[in-house]
């Protein structure tokens, strides 16, 4: 297991390996098979949602949208899945990255920003939830189910994923190759290359089978599908046609990350 804990002996975590790693390689190759299937039921309930939305507007006002907004989720959501689909259609990129310390620091220091971002976004949501209610009102009864989500499945997710970013050098054991093996594999019932996955970290096996799934969730959740679609009217940028005006780069982007609410008196 990469890393050691302070307080648990390396024995300790050597025997934890050794017992869960039969389980995780055989889940791995399948995991193709389970995110379908994790997706498919998610995105039908997602995209009747945006239907509903579109014609009867957002369930929540805006003001509590801009509350759980202040963060924006889905800058941190869609950085974390353009890079992990531009490592995934481009093979040998997890090696150019890996070539130089120059680079590599550019991908950590992009991905790690990007989780820690994410990260925020899910405490904000969890803060306004149990701080403010009006949001608790607003959200109903299903704002149980989003918390639940968050708490239960996509902290801990986010958690390994930044534990094993932060311990294994991805490029070494993650390659273009693989990423495109596992799916092809799966889909071609090909399965003579399970061997190079029993190789892997068990952090990178728990994040290979944890990601897709965990990311199934959003399209379970209403408040989530919601938060991860960019509303530029909600950040009240000029170039949204706002009350705002036409507004200079600094102010934008302060109005955009979240303290919008010491320049109302400005304007």
């Amino acid at each position: 297991m990469a890393g050691e804990f302070r307080y648990i002996p390396q024995d300790t975590l050597t025997d934890i390996t050794n017992l869960v790693n039969p389980v995780l390689d055989v889940v791995v190759p399948f995991v193709p098979y389970l995110a379908v299937m994790a997706f498919l039921p998610g995105l039908l309930r997602a995209m009747l949602q945006f239907k509903i939305e579109a014609s009867k507007g957002s369930f929540l006002t805006d003001d509590n949208d801009r509350k759980l907004r202040s963060v924006p989720l889905s800058v941190g959501i869609w950085g974390l899945l353009f890079m992990h689909m531009l490592l995934f259609a481009i093979p040998g990129m997890s090696q150019v990255f890996a070539s130089t310390e120059g680079a590599r620091a550019v991908l950590e220091v992009s991905v790690m920003g990007l989780a820690f971002f994410t990260l925020f976004g899910f405490l904000n949501v969890l803060l306004r939830f149990g701080l403010d209610a009006d949001v608790r009102k607003n959200l109903g009864k299903l704002g149980f189910l989003d918390v639940a989500i968050i708490a239960t499945v996509l902290l801990p997710s986010l958690g390994v994923a930044l534990y094993a970013w932060s311990t294994i050098r991805w490029a070494s054991v993650w390659t273009g190759t693989v990423m495109w093996q596992s799916w092809v594999d799966a889909f071609t019932f090909n399965f003579d290359h399970t061997d190079f996955y029993k190789e892997m970290p068990v952090f990178m096996k728990l994040h290979m089978i944890v990601g897709p799934l965990a990311c199934a969730h959003f399209l379970y959740s209403r408040l989530l599908t919601h938060l991860v679609i960019p509303r530029p009217s909600i950040w009240r940028l000029g170039w949204a046609g706002t009350e705002h005006g036409n507004v200079g780069a600094a102010e934008a982007a302060a109005l955009m990350y979240g303290i919008s609410a010491e320049k109302k008196g400005d304007h």
